[in-house]
């Protein structure tokens, strides 16, 4: 994706629950490709503008995707944000304490027993853009909640 696109709202997708989706990096846009044709996703959503909000100790964390996808026979919420390397710095860094948070809500979602389960990755743009599929893509997370 050119840096002429940053933004505009492309559209022909097959599964997004809206007719376009705007995105402000080329890993976003490649996620979305692979979202979109994923056997496993039934819908997805970019959160833009954010709807979708996660308080955390470090200011609300609103993720980049969410989706729905059928896995090992019961549906999954999956959140999934797509970070660039420049902000995932430190380990006191407001990425990664607000990933870190919403890992938590999550796990919490989970431990609730509530259906269907939540689920959180978070990927590296760098990783996101060396992926083909979802499964590899969801691998390189570099923190998740998974449901066992």
């Amino acid at each position: 994706m050119e840096m002429t696109l940053y933004r505009v709202p492309i559209g022909g997708w097959k599964k997004c629950v809206y007719s376009a989706a705007a995105f402000e990096s080329a890993p976003e846009y490649h996620a979305a490709k692979i979202l979109d044709k994923d056997a496993s996703v039934v819908w997805w959503l970019r959160n833009d503008p954010a709807q979708f909000r996660i308080p955390t100790p470090a200011g609300y964390f609103e993720p980049d995707f969410i989706y729905l996808a059928t896995m090992k026979g019961s549906n999954r919420m999956r959140i999934l944000e797509i970070k660039g390397e420049h902000l995932w710095n430190g380990p006191g860094s407001s990425a990664r304490v607000k990933a870190a948070g919403a890992a938590a809500w999550a796990k919490a979602v989970h431990e609730a027993k509530t259906e269907p389960y939540w689920e959180f990755h978070e990927v590296l743009g760098q990783d996101a853009e060396a992926s083909m599929t979802l499964g590899s893509m969801l691998d390189k997370a570099v923190i998740c909640f998974q449901v066992p």
